[in-house]
């Protein structure tokens, strides 16, 4: 299994960081074809034990404004049918 593409090992302000495009640099993996498990198994390899997922869409309410950041209160879960848990700690 491969991930979506080569891990970018760094730091951010002295903290060790692995960056991975879920979708590919050239954005070029549609959503329903993210091998996601591949993803998590690759960072865990490279030792990550906390991921941090950034997201953008648009909104239908007029006071959301693009730039806008929005923490989720809700979530729909699109991915019910894998199992949620497959890698042991």
């Amino acid at each position: 299994m491969q991930p979506s593409d080569a891990l970018i090992v760094g730091k951010i302000k002295n903290i060790d960081c692995v960056l991975l495009a879920r979708h590919g640099r050239q954005h070029s993996i549609m959503p329903s074809n993210v091998n996601f498990r591949a993803n998590i198994w690759a960072l865990k390899e490279e030792g990550c034990t906390h991921i941090v997922a950034t997201t953008a869409c648009g909104s239908l309410r007029e006071e959301i404004q693009p730039g806008d950041i929005v923490l989720i209160d809700q979530f729909i879960d699109r991915y019910w049918i894998y199992y949620h848990h497959f890698i042991d700690k």
